[in-house]
């Protein structure tokens, strides 16, 4: 055993589950991002958690509409969730440059991903502060399975580039 930096350890998290975020900002136009830190927390109420920077464009989001949806890619959407997790929603309408197809929400406002494995749409129940992230705890108001598509799990880095694979 080696002793390590704490980013370095966190970063042998592996695999992790990735999933997408998706807000809405004032003018109802989506924005999404990839989150690596995201759990079930609770079945009774149904909760479902992600942690995100307090920097972040849906961080931010979020906060202003008290509601997400929390889309689960599978090996469909790889190119989407590399896009997503490397552009900025601040500069860039991440929907309309990837060409990601959504489908509207039957709660919340947030777009629904047509191809992601699970989606959930999220009401905000509570937020708690955790250093430099806010962990953004949403109740399930509705959950949408796609039967016989696997999950993508986020794997290694090899060499700078993400490795994924379906579960």
């Amino acid at each position: 055993m080696k002793k390590v930096s704490v980013k370095e350890s966190f970063d042998a998290f592996k695999p992790e589950s990735c999933v997408f975020v998706i807000s809405v900002d004032q003018k109802q136009k989506p924005n999404g991002m990839v989150a690596g830190w995201n759990m079930k927390s609770s079945i009774e109420p149904p909760l479902y958690a992600v942690s995100l920077s307090k920097s972040g464009n849906t961080h931010k989001l979020i906060q202003q509409s008290g509601e997400f949806v929390v889309a689960v890619p599978n090996k469909e959407l790889e190119k989407a969730v590399r896009y997503f997790g490397s552009v900025s929603g601040k500069s860039v309408d991440k929907f309309a440059e990837s060409g990601l197809e959504t489908v509207k929400s039957e709660y919340v406002k947030p777009p629904l991903l047509k191809k992601a494995t699970i989606n959930l749409e999220c009401q905000l129940f509570r937020e708690v502060d955790s250093g430099d992230h806010i962990i953004f705890i949403g109740k399930i108001l509705a959950a949408y399975v796609r039967k016989g598509k696997k999950v993508l799990l986020n794997m290694e880095s090899v060499g700078g580039e993400r490795v994924f694979r379906e579960f």
